[in-house]
């Protein structure tokens, strides 16, 4: 059984969901944080494909479903439960601001406003199991370049 391994990968995100007030609680009753990531390029892609090949399972990669991708295009879904047998796999990811490459301060959605699509950020997730068992989690995202969410009305 190989041993959980942590990735570090650039991309972008849309459709981020990382507040409990944004939580998705209507395929997971628990609640589920969750975005859809898109590599930045196809180094960072084949990061995360190494690993899932490693543990013999397929990453789905999806097209955009408005038509409007980043990176490479293409998206994987990332997640993190909210309740969790563990306590430090559970609750919101954690959320920081980078500049030059370096953690500055957490993000506050209530301050810095929600993360919009389109936000490059570096991400970092832990692939663990192997076969049908083998998943990832949002261990810790960094924020590169936010864009604020705004609202459609």
């Amino acid at each position: 059984m190989r041993k959980a391994e942590n990735i570090v990968m650039d991309g972008y995100l849309k459709w981020a969901k990382f507040t409990p007030a944004e939580m998705d609680t209507k395929f997971v009753p628990t609640g589920q944080y969750n975005a859809e990531f898109y590599p930045a390029d196809e180094g960072e892609l084949e990061k995360i494909q190494k690993e899932a090949k490693l543990r013999k399972k397929k990453l789905v990669l999806k097209d955009p479903s408005d038509g409007e991708g980043y990176g490479v295009g293409k998206w994987f879904k990332i997640q993190r439960p909210n309740v969790h047998e563990i306590d430090d796999f559970s609750g919101p990811p954690p959320v920081v601001k980078m500049k030059d490459g370096e953690q500055v301060e957490p993000w506050d959605a209530s301050l810095d406003g929600l993360i919009g699509n389109g936000s490059k950020v570096k991400l970092k997730v832990v692939f663990y199991g192997e076969g049908d068992r083998a998943g990832h989690r949002i261990v810790k995202i960094g924020l590169i370049d936010h864009v604020v969410y705004e609202e459609e009305f």
